[in-house]
């Protein structure tokens, strides 16, 4: 062997100090995409046709795109707080990291409340469509992952929450003469208003906030996933 080749296998080591680590908060985004372009493709292939057995796979989509939406948004929220990105020009990094402890079990609203409230000196707006949205969306993610049955007929938190979600988004094609939870609410419109949601108001949030948005650089990339070809 050359003395060049014998160069080349020569053990090679490098040491380093840099961290790094791992955001979700994105990908939980782009997957809720996924989902909810599947949704709208199940709904066309399906459409005209009864109730039929096909609908399972459109509630088992719709279910991943509301803990996925609501789960970027906690996301987003969390990493916030662990960067100091948000925190760190108005708070000391002993403030910021009390406050981090403090909201970590706080609603995912009040975590951004409260970073819009120390940064900007604002007050989260629930009167804003922004706000009411991401709102209404998390309620139904909160009902899907801790549901508690009611008959039919003698429905009360089902009915209440059904006239929450009412005019933000089309009933399932498929269960037209039903409330909207717990069944009706999942349909490809459900499915592009979450995603379509959650990204208004991270945007609606950055924007009070006056810094750049994460997701303007991949919007794109959301409607490519929306909308594939």
């Amino acid at each position: 062997m050359s003395e060049s080749l014998n160069h080349a296998f020569l053990p090679f080591t490098a040491t380093g100090t840099g961290r790094t680590r791992m955001n979700l908060a994105l990908h939980h985004l782009l997957a809720a995409c996924r989902f909810a372009a599947r949704t709208y493709e199940l709904e066309q292939e399906n459409s005209g046709q009864p109730f039929g057995g096909f609908w399972e796979e459109i509630l088992h989509n719709s279910l991943a795109v509301a803990t996925l939406t609501v789960a970027s948004l906690e996301s987003y929220a969390n990493e916030m707080y662990f960067e100091g990105s948000i925190l760190g020009d108005s708070l000391s990094p002993a403030a910021a990291a009390e406050i981090s402890t403090l909201i970590d079990r706080e609603s995912v609203l009040k975590k951004y409340s409260l970073a819009l409230a120390i940064r900007a000196e604002k007050r989260l707006d629930f009167g804003s469509s922004a706000v009411q949205n991401a709102d209404a969306l998390i309620k139904l993610r909160n009902s899907v992952v801790h549901f508690r049955p009611e008959w039919f007929g003698e429905q009360q938190s089902h009915e209440k929450l059904s006239r929450r979600l009412q005019h933000r988004f089309q009933p399932s094609p498929f269960l037209p003469n039903e409330l909207l939870f717990p069944r009706s609410w999942a349909s490809a419109s459900f499915a592009y208003w979450a995603v379509q949601s959650s990204v208004a108001f991270i945007k609606n949030f950055y924007a009070e906030i006056g810094l750049p948005c994460p997701l303007d650089q991949f919007d794109e990339k959301i409607a490519l996933l929306l909308n594939p070809a």
